[in-house]
């Protein structure tokens, strides 16, 4: 669906790109965004011309969504569900974590956590 051009007049691909929009549409009306022109047509991407919304209902897409995440966050919060352990040291200090030597514990232990219990 993605590789034909905007020349391609196959019925299969003309119902395939019906449904993408349907499935968008569909998609956009759950999330209460009924106002929000999606602009499906063929439109130049970094993969090429592709056939999807426009670059516009993208970035309103993407700047609703971010903003959907900040509120579920704040409302997290507000519930208590990202308070921070006592006797953590995590996010205090200089710098932060340096790639990805820092993520990986010093000396890994063979044994699965207690927590872990018979999982792996």
């Amino acid at each position: 669906m993605y590789h034909y051009g905007s020349n391609e007049t196959s019925a299969d691909i003309a119902e395939l790109r019906r449904l993408h929009v349907a499935m968008d549409e569909a998609v956009a009306a759950a999330y209460g965004w009924g106002d929000l022109d999606l602009g499906h047509g063929f439109h130049e991407t970094k993969q090429g011309l592709r056939y999807t919304i426009s670059e516009a209902a993208r970035r309103a897409v993407l700047d609703r969504l971010l903003a959907l995440n900040h509120e579920r966050h704040a409302e997290e919060v507000a519930a208590g569900l990202h308070e921070k352990k006592k006797g953590s040291d995590k996010g205090k200090g200089k710098g932060g974590r340096k790639g990805k030597a820092a993520a990986e514990p010093k000396n890994p232990s063979p044994e699965p956590s207690v927590e872990q219990g018979e999982l792996f």
